[in-house]
């Protein structure tokens, strides 16, 4: 078999658009090149090889191609529905505020009160941290 028919069949293999003597028309081609003839073929044939090869050495006579074009529209409508749904769940849990801090048990999601709350928090440490008036005038009575 010649290049010119082995490109139309893949191509129309690849599109489900041959019948199961043209397909074991273009696997019998296929088989029958030698090794050093499969590195100059085409891409889609190249394909269309391992393919066909992968399906035998899997144990299944024939590649289901026609698959894809053999979708009904009720199972398109369903895949389409469930991938939708998906697609707006995932973005329901992806628009969730960022949490930045919780106080008093609830979350902060603004940056500005998280700051405040991390400022006030910060300046009530360093007033625990000075000694009182108390502590330093018995430290200096001990020191007499």
């Amino acid at each position: 078999m010649d290049c010119n028919r082995m490109e139309i069949l893949a191509r129309r293999w690849f599109a489900a658009e041959t019948t199961l003597a043209e397909e074991a028309e273009l696997a019998r081609a296929l088989d029958m090149l030698p090794p050093e003839r499969l590195a100059a073929l085409s891409p889609d044939l190249l394909a269309a090889a391992a393919m066909i090869r992968a399906a035998r050495d899997f144990g299944r006579p024939s590649v289901d191609i026609r698959m894809r074009a053999a979708l009904s529209p009720l199972r398109i409508a369903a895949a389409t529905a469930f991938s939708a749904a998906a697609i707006v769940v995932a973005a329901m849990l992806m628009s969730r505020p960022t949490v930045y801090g919780y106080v008093n048990g609830m979350p902060v999601t603004s940056l500005a009160e998280a700051r405040q709350h991390s400022e006030r928090m910060f300046s009530d440490l360093a007033k625990d941290m000075q000694p009182t008036a108390d502590a330093v005038d018995k430290l200096l009575l001990t020191l007499d």
